[in-house]
């Protein structure tokens, strides 16, 4: 009899649904060693849409660089002296935008490559950790970011208790996340890109389940609302292409293909939350 709580049953990995929470989650977890492997520097640089990875992560560079500008509408306005802190800084884009506008901006990073990256090719001081083990005080920072990562997190609320103590009282968190129960994921069904998003995606979200997460880590939820991405024209048919199995721009010329384009797909959630 097939276990009530597969939601999505995989050859390797299946997603099950919590019975108690409705959190969905992968069966069964990678390893340290496992995501260790996997977040190397093939994670940001292959090319292969679908596979585990960004790919083009090198190619968007200036198209993440515009999304992450956007997104600093959603922060206070940064003061003088003002600390931000980005978990899962990746190559430390968002690092860089945050002090050009003036926060007293660093990031942490788990992958080696990545946080290398940023220290050495782009100067962003990106320390190399898990948030838990990079040293900051408590009550260091005014704000954390998290772009893209809560789902990708072994243990989310450990790490959310760690982004609280290093919060000021009052301080914000403001993440993002896909929608596992937004109206496209409900649309597509099992042709959602994010079910797809294995193994690096571990947990998978929705509005109740997210604001349950952070409320009993010691946050209240402020506001939800859908973000734009900017990508370019490539990237965005590459996706299309991906969910209905065909090659969508094989023949259209690279200059059209490089354009950027800024989209709301409504299911980039956007959370921002203050410390208690």
């Amino acid at each position: 009899m097939r276990d009530p709580s597969i939601f999505i049953a995989g050859d390797r990995y299946s997603i099950h649904a919590c019975r108690a929470c409705g959190i969905r989650f992968l069966d069964p977890q990678p390893d340290a060693a496992a995501l260790e492997v996997l977040y190397g520097e093939q994670y940001f640089a292959h090319r292969a849409p679908g596979a585990p990875g960004y790919d083009r992560y090198l190619a968007e560079i200036e198209n993440i660089r515009s999304t992450f500008d956007d997104r600093l509408q959603y922060l206070p306005d940064p003061r003088a002296g003002n600390a931000l802190i980005d978990v899962g800084a990746a190559v430390g884009l968002f690092v860089e935008r945050a002090r050009a506008v003036g926060w007293n901006a660093e990031g942490v990073e788990p992958s080696q490559w990545a946080a290398g990256y940023a220290r050495d090719i782009l100067g962003q001081p990106v320390r190399h950790a898990m948030l838990e083990t990079a040293g900051f005080a408590p009550g260091s920072a005014d704000v954390v970011t998290m772009w893209e990562v809560i789902e990708h997190l072994p243990d989310p609320a450990c790490t959310l208790r760690a982004v609280r103590d290093i919060l000021r009282p009052g301080g914000s968190l403001v993440l993002s996340t896909p929608d596992a129960g937004s109206r496209v994921a409900r649309l597509l069904g099992r042709r959602w890109l994010g079910w797809s998003k294995v193994p690096e995606h571990l947990f998978f979200f929705d509005r109740p389940t997210l604001r349950r997460v952070l409320e009993e880590c010691g946050f209240q939820v402020e506001s939800m609302r859908y973000v734009p991405l900017v990508v370019s024209r490539q990237y965005l048919l590459d996706r299309v292409g991906q969910m209905i199995g065909i090659n969508a721009h094989r023949r259209l010329p690279q200059s059209w293909l490089e354009r950027p384009v800024r989209i709301n797909p409504l299911y980039d959630l956007l959370v921002a939350a203050r410390r208690l």
